[in-house]
């Protein structure tokens, strides 16, 4: 549990860190060998079955609708054309046209869905019905209403089947071989990706073990007091205290300033590392790493720098910079099969373990 809330606790950091200062008054480091780190990488290969669990999933989220010829049942999607009436008048909102409803939703009004239980194609039901008490349109809130409606057709959900007029409804594909190419290809790309990324923050964490950091207690001590003061903040505009905060991560307030200052620590240790290495290098921001940076983020520079503030995108884009730097000077090896299906099995039941902790 400690360690899942200090990973929340820097990720909450992470976004915070706009105004912390020259990061060359944070303080020291003395590095160890930062190129040539042997780096353990997994195989970006995509198997046939990869590709056949991911088309099984979209299959089950794409389930087809087919119109059946039988009295509408709970579960089905009916499509409907409605008019609803307050003393023989129209109302606003109360009308719609060929809209599709799934009878039990609780999309609509109470009374309304099961009003349509039974009913058939062609068929047209008037539904007497009364808006709750609590209605968001005030004027309707506990009136008494008549609601007039056509059903066009009752469709039932089915499993999807896949072929290519499945394609056709679920891509901008036209046969299943060019989808099964598609989803092969996403599945190849988001592999190299994450296989990338794995491999970059490996290295660095090599790099970052073997550096000696001296930190400045004065810049420790200041961005300690910003971040409880971020977090006062944050509890008090939901209505509590520090030290109600600190109970949803399952612990007391001191715990909880410990553990904040354990990721204070650990985040200015790396900030000095990377901001050591950037120098030793000699690397410079230019406006294109930042476009790049932004790009590969799915966002614009504009956009980042108004949620962050420049100071704090720049030192993201320089971090971006130096952990590619190391990560393309690693050694790679290869990682033996049996060991990468067991790393993937844990990662699976550590996320699953996480996953019920919350």
């Amino acid at each position: 549990m400690k360690k899942w809330i200090a990973l929340c606790l820097c990720g909450l950091m992470a976004a915070s860190l706009a105004g912390c200062g020259d990061s060359s008054n944070l303080g020291t480091a003395q590095l160890g060998e930062y190129k040539g780190v042997s780096v353990l990488v997994q195989s970006t290969e995509v198997t046939d079955e990869e590709v056949e669990e991911e088309i099984q999933k979209n299959l089950d989220d794409n389930p087809d609708f087919v119109e059946v010829d039988r009295p509408a049942e709970e579960g089905d999607t009916v499509n409907i054309d409605y008019k609803g009436t307050q003393d023989g008048v129209e109302f606003a909102g109360g009308t719609g046209e060929d809209t599709d409803l799934v009878l039990g939703s609780g999309d609509f009004i109470d009374g309304f869905e099961d009003g349509l239980i039974g009913a058939v194609k062609g068929e047209t039901r008037e539904l007497d019905l009364t808006f709750p008490e609590d209605y968001h349109e005030e004027a309707l809130a506990g009136q008494a209403v008549v609601f007039e409606v056509t059903v066009n057709a009752v469709k039932e959900e089915q499993a999807a089947v896949l072929d290519d007029a499945f394609v056709q409804r679920v891509s901008d594909f036209d046969t299943v071989e060019e989808y099964r190419e598609d989803i092969r290809s996403e599945l190849q790309s988001d592999k190299e990706k994450t296989a990338e990324s794995q491999k970059e923050q490996s290295v660095f964490n090599t790099v970052l073990s073997e550096a000696q950091v001296s930190l400045n207690s004065a810049a420790v001590s200041a961005r300690y007091n910003e971040e409880i003061a971020n977090y006062e903040s944050q509890a008090k505009m939901l209505g509590g205290s520090l030290s109600s905060l600190a109970q949803q991560y399952g612990t007391d307030e001191g715990g909880f300033k410990e553990m904040v200052m354990a990721s204070v620590r650990a985040q200015l240790e790396e900030e000095v590392v990377i901001d050591t290495i950037a120098q030793q290098e000699g690397l410079t921001l230019t406006d294109e790493d930042r476009q790049e940076y932004a790009e590969n983020n799915g966002s614009d520079v504009d956009t980042l720098v108004g949620i962050y503030g420049q100071e704090t995108f720049d030192q993201m884009v320089e971090r971006s910079k130096v952990l590619k730097l190391l990560a393309d000077n690693a050694v790679e090896e290869q990682l033996p099969e049996e060991t990468e299906a067991a790393e993937t099995e844990t990662e699976e039941t550590a996320a699953e373990t996480t996953e019920a902790a919350q």
